[in-house]
């Protein structure tokens, strides 16, 4: 039976404008993604295959986590986070929707966002909702082949929209997938009798001690 197991990059720059300045990691960004991949080493854990996105925080992650790997890393374009700061541009200007600056209102925006993405009213988006739903099942599907057992380092928004695969959740519950999304979280699906299902889902494990708590991050 494979098992994908999922590992959210870390934390992102913050304060980012753009999709460019949030693609690296920060400096906290930079220890959880070592202390992922200390728990996995401490385990014993070692992977058929590894895959990353082609963006620079997720491959970063990825590098600094040191995990073993069978077979050369798989890098995936398929995986990669959608672009959020380019369709806040979009809802500003096409809506007069201001970027929010406070959680509560993020929330309201990101829902509006991925309703507004979804029903077609974003004029050029830099991709369809229906691509971004279609090419993560696609890619799923085709590293479940890879081998036993898949480490898959990607962003929240791939995570929640394979969540959302698997569960059939509505596009609300895909948003709070991804709001909920701890960074460097692990989430694991085991493919069973034809379809994914849920064994674990933003877990962390190697942030659970009280000395730790403070570099849990969402973003």
């Amino acid at each position: 039976m494979p098992e994908i197991t999922m590992v959210r990059h870390g934390q992102a720059k913050q304060n980012a404008t753009s999709e460019e300045d949030y693609d690296r990691l920060s400096e906290l960004g930079q220890t959880q993604a070592r202390l992922v991949g200390e728990h996995f080493r401490n385990l014993q854990l070692s992977y058929d295959v590894i895959v990353t996105g082609t963006l620079t925080r997720q491959i970063d992650t990825q590098i600094l986590m040191n995990v073993d790997t069978k077979t050369p890393v798989v890098r995936d374009e398929r995986f990669n986070e959608i672009r959020l700061y380019d369709l806040a541009g979009l809802i500003k200007r096409q809506f007069g929707i201001d970027f929010p600056d406070d959680e509560l209102s993020f929330k309201k925006h990101l829902n509006l966002t991925f309703e507004k993405w979804e029903n077609g009213e974003i004029l050029d988006p830099p991709e369809t909702f229906e691509n971004y739903k279609s090419r993560v099942l696609e890619g799923l599907n085709e590293i479940k082949d890879l081998g036993e057992k898949i480490l898959l380092v990607t962003s929240g928004g791939i995570i929640a929209m394979a969540i959302k695969h698997t569960l059939d959740l509505n596009t609300e519950a895909l948003g709070n997938c991804l709001l909920s999304s701890y960074n460097t979280g692990i989430t694991k699906l085991l493919h069973y009798d034809q379809s994914f299902i849920i064994s674990q889902f933003n877990a962390l494990p190697h942030l659970e001690t009280p000395e730790r708590w403070t570099k849990r991050t969402y973003t």
